[in-house]
């Protein structure tokens, strides 16, 4: 992927959880932040689920020192003209936290 093609897809991520976007190397491990989430963005051919879970980990720990959910923002690379959807993946303790917050604003609406 280009260099441009990169840094679009990181302003895609960041805008899908109303963030920012880090340039190269000024965020850390960080790629894309937001007032509830720090993110990891991906676009691979290829990636497995242990490398997957691993970045998630990694994320995970950053986003406790920051009081965030880390997630991994990640997009398979088809090639030219074949899209695909993003995922968006975090852990379990995560998502039952976010689950909860969802139920309880359903319940107060």
């Amino acid at each position: 992927m280009s260099r441009s093609n990169w840094k679009e897809a990181e302003r895609r991520a960041a805008k899908m959880i109303d963030g920012q976007r880090y340039g190269a190397n000024t965020g850390g491990l960080v790629d894309v932040e937001s007032a509830f989430f720090v993110g990891q963005v991906k676009e691979r051919k290829n990636l497995s689920l242990a490398q997957l879970e691993a970045l998630v980990r990694l994320i995970t720990e950053v986003g406790k020192t920051k009081g965030k959910a880390g997630i991994v923002l990640v997009k398979r690379s088809a090639g030219s003209g074949n899209r695909t959807p993003w995922l968006v993946v975090m852990d379990e303790d995560a998502f039952r936290k976010y689950r909860q917050d969802f139920i309880r604003g359903v319940d107060d609406a």
